[in-house]
């Protein structure tokens, strides 16, 4: 993953589109131009950079931000990356700890700047040390790849502890995968996994509410319970997940909760490749080439399995 991908996924993920609830006239203060910019990206966005720019001159930090990715990506202006640094650095000047952490981002990469993977890695210790969120986020991540620093599983976990302990929802669902599974050096513990996912689904994770279907069908962690863990996987398909369609339709071939049905079987393990799960191409060109629950079609069967591979699938027929 390239920075500005990372830097793209961070803070798209937190970025909120904010309504002008109406504007007077005169001179208007940063706060109410910044929100006026915001929501102008999604109409006019050189004029929402006009705007952002006022507010940002105007010391409003958020707007700074606002126009580091705009400039970064040429979202209403030509792309200018040294720009992009510009802004972010003032953003951080100006106290923004959202600046503070993702500046990293900047150095590591070289975006816009001479690359210096040590001070990105010394900005974000001193972040993470001061309790900073968006950097304990980004650091998680980088331990967890080994991309500016040595990868360290462990430590990313407690990382994510501590911003699972906070709410982040993400974070949440690492830790249950964690102690579900036994990895990035946590002793396997499927009862804290299904506490986590559970916390993680009630906290709006779809696909922890899927992984915790799937425990409640094979017991994991929790007594058996093949009525709860059938809707619980339902409501994740319903929501989206792709894992989910993949486990519906192992649940549907194998009679699993549900009464044997090939056809459907295959249905949602086209519905999961289709949405990306790996697992569910495979399966679904298994059922291609042999004819089972659909026409036989061993041409779209390779093609499945193709893509299957390129995705690493790992054996056939994964449960959670």
């Amino acid at each position: 993953m390239n920075g500005k991908t990372l830097l793209r996924n961070l803070i798209g993920s937190t970025s909120l589109i904010l309504l002008l609830t109406g504007c007077g006239g005169g001179t208007q203060d940063p706060k109410t131009l910044y929100n006026k910019g915001i929501a102008l990206l999604d109409t006019d966005q050189a004029q929402a950079v006009e705007v952002l720019t006022t507010a940002a001159e105007s010391g409003h930090a958020g707007a700074m931000m606002e126009l580091s990715t705009c400039y970064t990506y040429g979202t209403g202006v030509d792309r200018d990356e040294e720009l992009g640094f510009s802004w972010i650095k003032r953003a951080a000047d100006a106290g923004s700890s959202k600046a503070k952490a993702y500046i990293s981002i900047f150095y590591l990469q070289g975006i816009g700047t001479t690359p210096s993977p040590d001070t990105a890695i010394q900005l974000l210790d001193s972040e993470v040390e001061a309790g900073n969120i968006d950097a304990m986020t980004i650091m998680a991540g980088l331990l967890e790849i080994g991309v500016g620093v040595d990868k360290d599983p462990a430590r990313a976990f407690q990382l994510h502890l501590q911003l699972a302990a906070q709410g982040n929802i993400d974070s949440m669902y690492y830790v249950a995968r964690s102690y579900a599974k036994g990895k990035n050096g946590i002793k396997k513990n499927e009862k804290l996994g299904v506490d986590w996912y559970q916390k993680a689904s009630t906290a709006g994770s779809v696909a922890a509410t899927g992984k915790l279907g799937a425990c409640y069908m094979m017991g994991k962690g929790v007594n058996q319970d093949m009525v709860a863990g059938i809707s619980l996987i339902r409501k994740a398909v319903k929501e989206g997940d792709p894992d989910s369609m993949h486990n519906l339709g192992v649940c549907y071939e194998r009679g699993l909760g549900v009464q044997q049905d090939m056809v459907k079987a295959v249905e949602y393990y086209r519905m999961g490749a289709e949405a990306g799960c790996a697992e569910a191409m495979y399966n679904l060109s298994i059922c291609l080439s042999s004819g089972n629950g659909v026409k036989r079609n061993p041409e779209e069967a390779a093609v499945w399995k193709a893509k299957a591979s390129e995705n690493e699938t790992p054996l056939r027929g994964r449960e959670s």
